[in-house]
């Protein structure tokens, strides 16, 4: 159970994971009326970095070689490949097949932890139990049902790539911010998110892309993204991640998902079949499961 002192840091984790849970949605909007990919990213950092720059720029430059290594890393692993990797698979995917997905973070991030030396005390017969029910999950998921090439499938492999990318992420940002500002932090996550994906925008044209600014939806889901889900998400994040460490907060992405299938069922018309249930149900008790100390 939380304490008191930390039950604020919580509740900003809950917010957080539900605002992130309604980007799957809204990012398909954006997909469904043209918007290419590589494009969502670029214009949703680039607008996000703007505000952060302005209250974070005293400092541009990490203490040494090594620290600036990191932070791109962050870049990449938390932004540009990251994205990436989650508006592709949204491409291919129901929003909310990649939401439910992503949600397999936490116990990616536990394994990844335990392969590289860090809370190794974490494997545990309820994480081994949870992992398993969650890969039955996804398999169901991904399959829906039918094992046979299913037109979603590269959809999800890209889903799970951006879970493990989020969990190397939530991994490297350790180290760094016991020595950095959540602000500076975010600002060169952005930064080197921004720069890692401008190589992949020449293959499309950046003035048809701001044609579809035109078109009010595409406009206010943009902002969402860039604002409210970038700017403020990433920020509040990064200060959950330093108060109540990186695996307790890594279990708050199970709320993500949720808030994700009610969205995407509310506004996006997506189908919901026996199979889909089931592993969506499978992925979070899974998540859960791995949480007891058993």
């Amino acid at each position: 159970m939380p304490t008191s002192s930390q039950f604020k840091y919580h509740a900003l984790a809950f917010i957080v994971m539900t605002i992130w849970g309604a980007t799957f949605a809204s990012s398909k909007t954006l997909i469904v009326h043209g918007m290419p990919e590589v494009y969502i990213f670029f214009l949703r950092f680039i607008i996000a970095y703007v505000p952060l720059a302005a209250i974070s720029h005293r400092k541009w430059m990490a203490d040494n070689w090594r620290d600036e290594l990191i932070m791109l890393l962050l870049g990449i692993t938390g932004g540009s490949a990251y994205f990436m990797a989650e508006n592709f698979g949204l491409h291919y995917a129901q929003s909310t097949d990649v939401a439910f997905i992503i949600a397999f973070t936490p116990l990616l991030t536990t394994l990844v932890a335990w392969i590289f030396h860090q809370e190794r005390q974490q494997i545990t017969r309820g994480f081994v139990l949870g992992l398993c029910i969650a890969m039955a999950g996804i398999t169901l998921l991904i399959f829906k049902g039918d094992f046979q090439m299913q037109p979603s499938l590269l959809g999800d492999s890209l889903a799970l790539l951006a879970a493990l990318l989020w969990a190397f992420y939530s991994l490297l940002i350790k180290p760094v911010a016991r020595r950095y500002s959540v602000t500076f932090i975010t600002r060169k996550v952005f930064f080197y998110g921004w720069v890692t994906i401008l190589p992949f925008l020449g293959g499309h044209s950046f003035k048809d892309t701001m044609a579809l600014l035109t078109e009010p939806v595409v406009t206010a889901n943009l902002l969402f993204l860039a604002v409210v889900a970038s700017f403020l998400c990433y920020l509040w994040w990064n200060i959950v991640l330093e108060k109540i460490g990186v695996l307790k907060s890594s279990y708050y992405l199970y709320v993500n998902p949720v808030a994700s299938a009610v969205v995407s069922m509310l506004f996006m018309d997506e189908v919901m079949n026996l199979s889909i249930a089931m592993g969506l149900v499978l992925i979070l008790l899974g998540v859960m499961v791995s949480e007891k100390k058993i």
